[in-house]
């Protein structure tokens, strides 16, 4: 929605898509480090209070619309300004907004559920929806409302989610205080070195790279076209739903 709202700024260049991309997998990334810390080093009942008042502070910086100022210079600093303008239009709200699959996995996993030994599943029913959303947003929810309304619905829709994190948070914490769960057991546990680590990224930013570079080949090659930038991303998104199933 916010790269459709800056494509004419730029004359409905490729590039747009990619560092819009670009931008929100590094945005992403940034909200995975911030829930791992937030679990580490906040108690439970410290880590709802504290997420759940940061994403409701969003309200500021909602309905999602396009700073004002913000139209990127021409050369070598556009894909820089674009970058800025994404970060100040949208960045505040979707730090946190991306946090949620990982902190609401690792919430479900502390509590006495017969699933919670393996929350991934949860992961792959984010992905569902963001495919959903991926593919409805373009054939049906932007014909039909147009393009600047759907910030709003976003909006009141994220104010939801908040509402909802809220009560996962309350609920995990009434599960650990109704029955504490065992310690695990991790005397056999594989370590888990810096070397692994290492492989780990490298795997992950293999994909990633391939997303944006196949999806740029095609728009810059074959056709400038807001619609070949779907295929790729619902590829990419349908991999995640197969794997983690």
């Amino acid at each position: 929605m916010i790269a459709r709202m800056a494509l004419p700024l730029l004359g409905g260049t490729p590039a747009v898509w990619a560092i819009a991309m670009c931008f929100f997998q590094a945005v992403l990334l940034g909200g995975y480090a911030y829930a791992w810390a937030l679990n580490r080093y906040l108690k439970p009942v410290q880590a709802v209070g504290f997420h759940v008042a940061l994403m409701a502070a969003s309200w500021f910086a909602l309905p999602v619309e396009l700073a004002a100022g913000g139209l990127p210079m021409g050369g070598a600093t556009a894909g820089l300004s674009l970058i800025a303008l994404f970060a100040t239009s949208v960045g505040y709200p979707f730090f946190f907004l991306s946090a949620t699959a990982p902190l609401l996995q690792s919430w479900f996993a502390r509590t006495s559920h017969g699933d919670a030994q393996n929350p991934y599943f949860l992961y792959s029913a984010s992905n569902i929806g963001s495919l959903g959303a991926l593919v409805a947003y373009p054939f049906l929810i932007e014909p039909a409302i147009g393009l600047h309304r759907p910030s709003i619905l976003w909006g009141a829709g994220f104010m939801v989610l908040v509402a909802a994190i809220a009560v996962c948070g309350l609920l995990m914490i009434r599960h650990q205080a109704a029955a504490p769960l065992a310690v695990a057991d991790n005397d056999n546990a594989e370590a888990i070195t810096w070397q692994k680590r290492a492989w780990w990224i490298f795997m992950s930013f293999v994909p990633s790279a391939l997303l944006v570079a196949w999806t740029n080949h095609i728009t810059t090659d074959i056709a400038s076209a807001p619609f070949l930038w779907l295929p790729p991303l619902m590829l990419f998104l349908l991999t995640f739903i197969l794997v983690f199933r």
